[in-house]
């Protein structure tokens, strides 16, 4: 599935939006080990940033926004076209079936 971005090499995930760091950081930061907002963000945007691989698979919608999954960590990520971040978590329960929900819902490929 791995599309949109992929031939974008100028494309990056910058972060959350500033009035909305605080509230992602309480609602998901301690499920994914960090002890600061800063923390937090930066392995978001670490994570959003990284390549597809035989283990992280990701698609764009169709206004550009990018949606991220690693099937080994199960970190789950959404981005907006200028970078923004928009979430980071992972997803409680099955996180695999969590993904391919989100596949269904929003690429327009799939």
């Amino acid at each position: 599935m791995v599309n949109g971005h992929s031939g974008n090499s100028e494309w990056f995930a910058k972060g959350f939006h500033p009035n909305k760091l605080t509230e992602h950081f309480k609602k998901h930061g301690k499920k994914l080990g960090c002890k600061s907002e800063s923390e937090y963000n930066n392995k978001a945007v670490e994570f959003m940033n990284k390549k597809p691989n035989s283990h992280i698979d990701y698609f764009t919608d169709e206004n550009g926004t990018v949606y991220k999954y690693d099937y080994f960590t199960h970190e789950f990520g959404i981005a907006t076209l200028d970078g923004t971040i928009v979430t980071y978590f992972i997803p409680d329960g099955d996180a695999d079936k969590y993904w391919e929900e989100q596949v269904k819902k929003y690429d327009n490929e799939s």
